[in-house]
């Protein structure tokens, strides 16, 4: 989603670096599990197709993790074609190490160059986030002590299978994790690090946006304009809720490739004016913390970041039942869930919340609670945890 800092009740939280993890030689099993006592660096690479700074999620969490694991005093590096976030890794001691964009015969040069890199560098953990970085990076480990950790961020997708050449894979859910068990990843090997990104030390890029002020009551809506992401039912719900609350206004922030077809959708559906097309902001925290109910209505999301963020926030959600949802959600304690798919239950909880505002309150104070489990510190201390086993595990 957004590329700003994460605030609860508009303080930044602090959270202090994750200790170092002791390592022990591949096949060992010393210092293995959640409470060993972690005294030595690790040597870690990142691995990604992109350092835009343009609110993708896979390269949000991976750039919260290494600046984490960075400030734990590990050696970090990112390899990734330049982008926005070079500025922030090289503030926060992050090395980047240069690969061209994919395409063409450029995987194959990539690999050759990454392996080149993790034996000068006596690299321990490969970590890809993307599934062209998986088979690089399980090429590029082969025939050095370096393992390949994965993190399975888009189930949905059909190559995401790609994701088993880990010696370790990471689902950013559980429901994504049994997703992957059923399409052939050993149930042994993959393991769930719930997304995170309340502490993130990413700020928005560049000329900051002319400031918006939204008109009340509204509906807030962050999300890439792509069909799954449920846009157009929740433009359908907006006309339902106008029946209930006429002055509503439905604000959706974000841009994508089905953003023309919403647009045409709202027109047809007289509600032009009652829907507004805000596309990528880079302060979309500052534009969220005005909503007055916060919907994400995906058919399918793994683990969206957008839900923390609303959460750190302090906003009232409604969000639909599918995926990793509901676990960010704490099973529907801090947000009302939904059936997706469904515009007329997704209006009957936004103009319920929106004609009663002591639910709002209720909501605001449970999406306010618990958030924990919802940081930065948290994910990269899990994820810590896995590089360990991947370490002392021999394939």
């Amino acid at each position: 989603m957004s590329a700003s800092k994460i605030r609860l009740n508009n303080e930044r939280i602090s959270t202090p670096p994750s200790a170092k993890i002791a390592m022990s030689a591949p096949g060992s099993t010393e210092g293995m599990g959640t409470s060993a006592v972690r005294t030595h660096e690790l040597r870690i690479v990142h691995l990604l197709n992109e350092l835009a700074q343009l609110g993708n999620g896979i390269v949000n969490v991976a750039i919260d993790l290494a600046v984490e694991q960075a400030r734990a005093g590990h050696h970090v590096t990112v390899a990734a074609p330049k982008g926005a976030y070079e500025e922030l890794l090289r503030a926060s001691g992050v090395r980047h190490f240069e690969l061209e964009p994919s395409g063409g015969l450029r995987p194959l040069v990539a690999m050759v160059k990454l392996r080149g890199f993790i034996k000068r560098n006596g690299t321990q953990i490969v970590h890809a986030h993307m599934m062209t970085g998986a088979v690089i990076g399980r090429v590029a480990c082969t025939g050095t002590r370096a393992r390949l950790v994965t993190t399975v961020h888009n189930s949905w997708q059909r190559h995401a299978v790609l994701m088993r050449l880990g010696h370790r894979v990471i689902a950013v859910s559980d429901a994504v994790r049994l997703d992957m068990i059923r399409r052939g990843v050993p149930d042994h090997r993959i393991e769930t690090v719930l997304n995170g990104t309340i502490g993130t030390m990413r700020t928005p890029a560049g000329v900051a946006p002319t400031p918006v002020t939204l008109n009340h009551p509204n509906v807030v809506t962050v999300a890439g304009m792509y069909v799954r992401k449920g846009i157009a039912d929740l433009i359908e719900a907006t006309a339902m809720v106008r029946e209930r609350v006429p002055t509503v206004t439905t604000y959706l922030l974000g841009d994508g490739p089905d953003r023309a077809q919403f647009e045409k959708l709202a027109r047809d559906r007289g509600i032009g004016g009652s829907v507004v097309f805000l596309g990528f902001r880079a302060d979309a925290e500052l534009v969220m913390q005005q909503a007055d109910v916060f919907v994400l209505a995906s058919h399918a999301d793994p683990n969206p970041l957008v839900i923390p963020e609303a959460r750190a926030a302090g906003l009232p959600i409604v969000a639909t039942r599918v995926d990793g949802i509901p676990e960010s959600l704490d099973g529907g304690d801090a947000g009302l869930l939904v059936p997706p798919h469904a515009p007329d239950a997704l209006a009957n909880a936004i103009a319920g919340l929106l004609l009663a505002p002591a639910q709002r309150d209720r909501l605001r104070a449970a999406a306010s609670r618990n958030l924990e489990r919802l940081t930065v510190r948290r994910m990269a201390d899990e994820t810590l945890d896995v590089y360990e086993r991947a370490w002392g595990v021999a394939t």
